[in-house]
This record gives structure tokens, sequence and C-alpha cells, in this order.
């Protein structure tokens, strides 16, 4: 089991850091982990609130190396994603 961390990056130097992290399988699982966190956003931000579409989750190791940028989930056609 890895640790992962998952900072959400806004416009600009502003970060809300994770200083938890979670234990995870994979990457596949850390990126499924993130999908679940864009729900979050989203929901919260349904009908009020700045659009999140400039956001990212940065999903980083237990060094603060980011492993991948999981950008705003948008479908083939760059509309709004379904999130399950």
């Amino acid at each position: 089991m890895c640790w992962y961390y998952f900072d959400v990056l806004h416009d600009g130097d502003d970060v809300t850091r994770d200083h938890k992290g979670t234990g995870l399988a994979d990457l596949e699982a850390a990126r499924a982990h993130a999908l679940g966190i864009w729900r979050r956003i989203i929901e919260e931000r349904a009908g009020s609130g700045p659009d999140p579409q400039h956001l990212n989750v940065a999903i980083l190791d237990i060094h603060g190396t980011v492993l991948a940028l999981v950008p705003y989930p948008t479908g083939p056609n760059g509309k709004e994603c379904a999130l399950g």
C-alpha cells in the first residue's frame, strides 16, 4: 500500500493542502480517489460558489512529488462528465 496526498490547486499560487494523506493500492486507485474529490467539489459548489473548472487535483507521493494532475472531469465533447 502506498501513501498519497491530494492537494487542490486553485488559480495562482493558492493550494488547499492534504496534510493527512490516504493509503491506497496504486496510482490507479489514487486517480479514482481524486475523482471522488472532484465529485465532492462539484456537489459543494452546485448552484453557488466559484466555477471549479479552473481547479486541478494534484496527486502527490509521501515526498511531495507530484505524480499526476487530475483536471476538471469532462467527457469527449468537452462538457462536464457525470461522476457516478
